[in-house]
């Protein structure tokens, strides 16, 4: 069994593995899921989707605590800060910079630090990177949004070492160490960090890459499925 971030766009690709829509009753809120035999499917957004900023994180994660699922995969549509990381490229991540400037927590009544060292889960990362090809490795800058970034912010974010930038896997990320959880980001790369992307192009190019995207998460299905020889 395993957890699946994304957006509502993913349902279509989803369809055929079958399932039914569930509310998880949160300490955050109420949240719709879809539920598979071997899968969870949340969508981040919601419907109809709210921005980034607005996302409710702590119900979102708390879902997969409540199911009792460890495995959790994230779509997080990214832009590229590095001309070598070219739209249509799928990269998992290794590492994160956080500029959200917020805390993420459910540690609010008593100290608690976890250690985030290791931001994303490595056995995942590995395991999902025997399906297709992609680009393994390099730095997830989260920024708060929902704008795109200035001139000046790509270019410290470069310098910091950077790979890519979204807006939504840092909540996630802290959040989902802070449950135990096994949590690794999927992104498509959608757009280059510079004066021509658009909001239009930034989603015309996040609908090309939806059928890539649902192939991969299907095979990941498949190889957590219930006696299966992967």
């Amino acid at each position: 069994m395993i957890g699946i971030i994304g957006g509502s766009g993913l349902y279509s690709g989803l369809a055929e593995l079958g399932g039914e829509e569930k509310i998880v009753r949160t300490r955050f809120g109420d949240k719709k899921v879809l539920v598979g035999e071997n899968f969870v499917f949340l969508s981040r957004h919601g419907n109809p989707p709210v921005p980034p900023h607005m996302v409710k994180y702590h119900a979102n994660m708390d879902v997969f605590h409540i199911l009792k699922i460890k495995k959790v995969i994230a779509i997080s549509s990214v832009g590229s800060l590095i001309k070598e990381l070219e739209p249509g490229t799928v990269m998992l991540p290794d590492d994160l910079l956080d500029f959200t400037g917020r805390v993420w927590t459910y540690h609010n009544e008593k100290p608690v630090h976890v250690n985030l060292y290791e931001p994303f889960c490595p056995t995942l990362r590995d395991e999902i990177s025997q399906i297709s090809d992609m680009k393994i490795g390099g730095t997830y800058a989260t920024t708060k949004g929902p704008q795109f970034e200035t001139r000046a912010e790509a270019k410290m974010l470069r310098m910091l070492g950077a790979s890519v930038v979204g807006m939504t896997v840092a909540p996630e990320a802290r959040l989902a160490r802070e449950l135990e959880l096994c949590y690794q980001p999927i992104c498509p790369i959608v757009n280059y960090v510079d004066e021509k992307t658009t909001h239009q192009n930034t989603i015309d190019m996040v609908k090309a890459m939806e059928s890539q995207i649902a192939e991969i998460i299907k095979e990941l299905i498949e190889r957590n499925s219930v006696g299966s020889a992967h």
